[in-house]
């Protein structure tokens, strides 16, 4: 090969390097182009979403502000009147399950042995009482009066077990009961015990109550379970927490707050239990008001949030303000906590390519804000679907996207739709929504405009060409 030929082929090859290196980076610049971007509208109003925001109790149906959960305090004495038969049509009947199913309202169950009131009584069902050797204490205390039953008790421990068994096969797989709170420990299922006075009651030690604990987590293993404080047994199995004394400072931020930060020494066992700084990025912080609070008026507002944002706090009852009048002088209030409590999420972008041939998966991004103090805390999917000019839906799909992972803050997010061979040319739309894997339809709103008779959220347009 001569020297001159050699020169030309390398001057040639530079040349197609160069050319090439040129039409990769206008083929970039048209891939960037050929996208585009719709960024919704967000709205102000207040959202009533699913597991989260006020709890009323399950008895009342007269409650004035949203809600879409319910409470319900079950003691044993009413559960198993009779040793082995379980009064489960009578307690669904008195906290009305059928209503509040046929309202898409979810459960929230406690089990209860002790509720202190104003008058003597027994929480334990008689038959129970005197298995146990009527062994307890019967209080009368400015905590009320009631029955404390010793909780070391080896029998009280096995029967307890079998209703907590009776119980899950009832309810472990219903998917109106959302939350169980482990009760059945210490006044009103709240896991503390007076310890204070002449007399004080006797909680049991870590390893018993232990027992207590590991009889929900065997037979509740598809439900969002939460104690009352953290302890070894919560961290280990991944537990929520709540709060029954919310709105208080000294409950609350200095209380609870301080517990799960930084672990604490119980006051009752002496034991060291642990942080739970994180526990409320995968499982729900909920709880109730302190009973006396004026939490929503304008000396306290400010507060109650606070401690809804420090707690990550995603709802709050039965002690909560639900029969407060619709629109009454503290709505504004309560409208900023229901907007802050919970999740909230916005779609602040969606962007596709602009246009797309029939056939052709259509590559969907979305900018996702949290603004609520939460994550959503099952596992619901996101649907992406496609509408014509009439609204049908032409195609659809549930991504693979997890919206657990949405904490409260921003997360890009993408997935694919698939577009029909046979689909017409023209301009259709993109919808999103997050699906009720019980029923497949759309039912968590998003605090943005463009929300369907449906239920979808109608974002930008793409053009089908062949």
């Amino acid at each position: 090969m001569s020297f001159r030929l050699h020169r030309v082929l390398i001057a040639t090859s530079l040349v197609l390097g160069i050319l090439c290196v040129f039409g990769y980076r206008q083929l970039m610049a048209t891939e960037v182009i050929s996208r585009v971007s719709y960024f919704p509208a967000e709205t102000n109003q207040v959202l009533n979403n699913p597991f989260m925001g006020l709890v009323i109790d399950a008895r009342d149906n007269e409650a004035k502000q949203p809600f879409r959960l319910a409470y319900a305090n079950l003691t044993w004495a009413d559960l198993e009147p009779e040793k082995g038969k379980y009064a489960f049509d009578a307690i669904e009947k008195k906290f009305q399950f059928a209503l509040w199913k046929e309202k898409g309202i979810s459960l929230i169950l406690r089990v209860v042995l002790d509720y202190p009131s104003h008058t003597p009584h027994k929480d334990i069902p008689d038959w129970l009482f005197k298995e146990i050797g009527e062994k307890g204490v019967q209080y009368d205390s400015g905590y009320g009066k009631g029955f404390s039953p010793d909780y070391n008790n080896l029998t009280l421990i096995e029967n307890h077990e079998r209703l907590i068994q009776a119980l899950g096969n009832r309810y472990n797989n219903d998917s109106q009961i959302a939350f169980i709170e482990l009760g059945s420990v210490g006044h009103w299922g709240e896991w503390h015990t007076n310890n204070e006075g002449n007399s004080p009651i006797e909680f049991p030690k870590e390893d018993v109550s232990d027992q207590y604990v590991q009889h929900y987590l065997h037979y509740f293993d598809q439900k969002r379970l939460m104690m009352r404080r953290p302890h070894e047994i919560a961290l280990n199995h991944g537990l929520g927490l709540f709060n029954d004394a919310f709105g208080s400072r000294k409950s609350t931020i200095d209380g609870f707050l301080q517990w799960y930060t930084y672990g604490y020494k119980s006051w009752l066992t002496q034991n060291d239990q642990p942080a739970m700084p994180d526990f409320w990025k995968s499982a729900p912080s909920g709880g109730e008001f302190a009973s006396g609070g004026n939490n929503f008026n304008d000396a306290h507002i400010e507060e109650t949030l606070l401690q809804t944002k420090l707690t990550h706090v995603s709802w709050l009852g039965p002690s909560a303000p639900y029969n407060e009048p619709l629109g009454g002088r503290l709505q504004s209030h309560i409208d900023r906590f229901l907007k802050t409590i919970g999740y909230r999420f916005v779609i602040a972008k969606e962007s596709h390519e602009k246009d797309i041939h029939a056939g052709t998966p259509l590559h969907v991004k979305l900018t996702m804000i949290n603004r609520g103090v939460a994550p959503f805390y099952f596992a619901w999917p996101l649907e992406l679907s496609l509408t014509d000019e009439q609204g049908a839906i032409v195609s659809q799909m549930r991504s693979s996207i997890d919206i657990r992972d949405w904490l409260p803050g921003e997360k890009e997010v993408s997935s694919t739709l698939p577009i029909p061979k046979n689909l017409a040319p023209g301009n259709y739309k993109i919808n999103a929504a997050i699906l009720n894997p019980q029923t497949g339809k759309p039912e968590v709103d998003f605090a943005n405009d463009g929300k369907r008779s449906d239920g979808r959220y109608s974002l930008g347009s793409v053009r089908v060409v062949y």
